[in-house]
């Protein structure tokens, strides 16, 4: 899937979900899960996105 967010901040409708499940598994805040995955390379090479890429919680 590689639709963009409507309000046209280029990320993935698929990237979206990833989050939201990680979100859900870990049992933490959207924020929380942003600042976690955004420290983990591998979980930024999955997601295609570098440091400083990823979207704010409110865009989720």
């Amino acid at each position: 899937m590689q639709i963009s967010h409507p309000a046209g901040n280029g990320v993935a409708g698929w990237k979206h979900a990833v989050l939201h499940f990680l979100r859900l598994h870990m049992d933490a805040t959207l924020q929380e899960v942003l600042d976690w995955a955004e420290e983990m390379e591998r979980v930024r090479a999955a997601l295609v996105l570098e440091r400083g890429e990823f979207p704010g919680p409110s865009a989720l």
